[in-house]
């Protein structure tokens, strides 16, 4: 018994020394866990479904850009340095299908995601030990919405690799190293316009840090000279395209009028169902910053959990009692980073994306956390192994939970290429009918739907009319004919509008309803019904019963 006990601890030492090796190599460390992060992420690839939503307008966008060679004449689209990148690698990429971009597009966004454990890993190091900061960066690599969030192609991870940059080269000792942070810093406003936002802090911070350094106002002025001339092409470019420079006017037209017409002025929004004409809330000031406050606090929570939560609470207030330069910038720049959320939030739009570029940070404190363990700890390298354990452990669990069925989502694509093929008109049925855009996109490729006289939205021939607040077939139809509703969806699974459950069991009562296509008909498992409506049917069918 004796025996086996000391072989068990024998192990364990040589496990303590070999984990303790690997740490004491920093490049070795994140070369094996960003691996680890690479694998984790194309395990959850979606290889044959494709980028929908936002990350659609991103692939449309720099579709278009790769095929003219420059900014698309009049279309409008809101942070488009991300699109302007990724049109590079589709213009030099020899794929030319919808699948295939959006495969590339997701490729890049898993890329730069692991790629960011080293800016995150850096950020950490400046604060506490390597091997503190070492864990602070897996936390990040292997933090499930992170990987979540990669798959889709779409802006926050690229936003959030560029934004721990800025923030590791602002936070040196080293003049030079911060001045190049402004560069940084505009990239990270050409990816989004927000972005710009950061400019306040680190100019009040720059100004009280090196105040008292030789010729200091024209280094000031250097630094913001940087930062506008790397800005000034891309502003440039972007007004000879749409006459917007897409920043200061994304800025003006949009939040900050937003915010002095509905909010201040108390205008209401006909199409906000939140600052709309029917809400009760007389104080709409009031009402935002309630509404913004709240929702805040409910996701900074929120996005902490499985994992974050465990050691950003303990670690932000070891970080406080730290009150030197450093410590200034990461809660100035947090604090500054949150007013884009809180905005958001206060409008009502409930997303936790707009939180990730403050997960650079939240592995800093994190790994404060770690750090005061790990020095109380004597077998430093079963800690460490214990850590990461649970960290992986944590991150996979969470996936899995949040896994999507990938055969069922491949089967919506499908189902909705076939509605591309005879309707023009359909009733929302979310989530499965985000895929009719796209499935538009399929069938016109490589031609893109261009954007509408918005300049913005791209124009699809295929409209989707929501059902919600309606409680009879016959009234959605009736007010929908006009709108251009030519087909009804249903698949039996209709929470809001469950009127059209009554369609998907019982059609026979519906005799205007001329079914089209049958998923269950090409052995699907998800089972869908097409219905084209006989408007005049329809109508003899009303008069018969009025």
């Amino acid at each position: 018994m004796a025996k086996n006990s000391n072989q068990i601890i024998s192990r364990f030492e040589i496990i303590d020394k070999k984990v303790s090796l690997i740490t004491k190599s920093p490049i070795l460390f994140l070369i094996g866990i960003g691996v680890i992060g690479f694998f984790v992420r194309t395990y959850y690839f979606p290889w044959d479904i494709p980028i929908i939503l936002d990350g659609l307008d991103y692939l449309s966008y720099a579709v278009v850009m790769s095929q003219e060679g420059h900014f698309p004449t009049g279309w409008d689209l809101s942070n488009n340095g991300w699109p302007s990148f990724l049109s590079i690698f589709f213009t030099i990429s020899n794929n030319d299908g919808l699948i295939e971009f959006s495969h590339i597009q997701r490729m890049l966004t898993v890329i730069i995601s692991v790629l960011t454990v080293i800016p995150v890993y850096l950020l950490c190091a400046r604060f506490v030990a390597k091997t503190s900061a070492l864990i602070g960066a897996t936390l990040f690599v292997m933090d499930p919405r992170i990987i979540i969030n990669s798959l889709l192609g779409i802006t926050e991870t690229s936003f959030v690799f560029v934004g721990a940059i800025a923030l590791f080269l602002f936070s040196s000792k080293d003049v030079k190293v911060v001045s190049a942070s402004f560069g940084i810093l505009a990239l990270f406003t050409m990816i989004r316009y927000e972005g710009i936002i950061l400019l306040i802090p680190f100019l009040v911070l720059y100004i009280i840090r090196f105040r008292h350094q030789k010729k200091f106002f024209l280094k000031l002025l250097g630094v913001i000279g940087i930062f506008i001339l790397i800005l000034l092409p891309m502003a440039y470019f972007r007004i000879q395209a749409t006459g917007n420079d897409g920043i200061i006017s994304e800025i003006s037209q949009g939040g900050a009028n937003y915010l002095s017409k509905h909010i201040v002025q108390g205008i209401p929004d006909k199409d906000d169902p939140i600052y709309g004409p029917d809400s009760i809330e007389e104080n709409k000031i009031f009402q935002f910053i309630t509404l913004g406050s709240t929702n805040l606090i409910k996701y900074l929570g929120w996005v902490m959990i499985p994992i974050f939560i465990f050691f950003v609470p303990i670690g932000f207030f070891i970080f406080l009692q730290n009150r030197d330069e450093k410590t200034k910038i990461m809660i100035l720049s947090g604090i500054f980073l949150l007013i884009p959320a809180f905005y958001a939030y206060g409008r009502g739009i409930e997303e936790t994306r707009y939180l990730y570029v403050l997960f650079p940070i939240f592995c800093v404190f994190s790994s404060f956390t770690i750090m005061r363990f790990e020095n109380k700890i004597q077998k430093k390298g079963i800690f460490i192994l214990f850590l990461i354990c649970g960290i992986f452990i944590g991150s996979v669990t969470y996936l899995e939970y949040k896994k999507i069925d990938y055969v069922h989502e491949v089967e919506a694509f499908s189902i909705a290429k076939e509605i591309v093929k005879i309707a023009s008109g359909v009733n929302h049925f979310p989530p499965e009918s985000t895929y009719i855009h796209v499935a538009e996109v399929a069938k016109k490729w490589p031609d893109i739907p261009l954007p509408d006289e918005t300049g913005y939205n791209q124009l699809f021939e295929i409209k989707k009319i929501s059902p919600e607040n309606y409680f009879l077939l016959s009234e959605f139809i009736k007010d929908s004919k006009e709108k251009g509703l030519t087909h009804i969806v249903v698949d039996g699974n209709e929470r809001k509008s469950k009127f059209l459950n009554e369609i998907f069991f019982n059609d026979e009562n519906y005799p205007y309803l001329i079914k089209e296509f049958d998923s269950i008909e090409k052995d699907y498992k998800y089972h869908v019904k097409i219905y084209k409506i006989d408007y005049e049917k329809f109508e003899e069918f009303l008069k018969n019963n009025p």
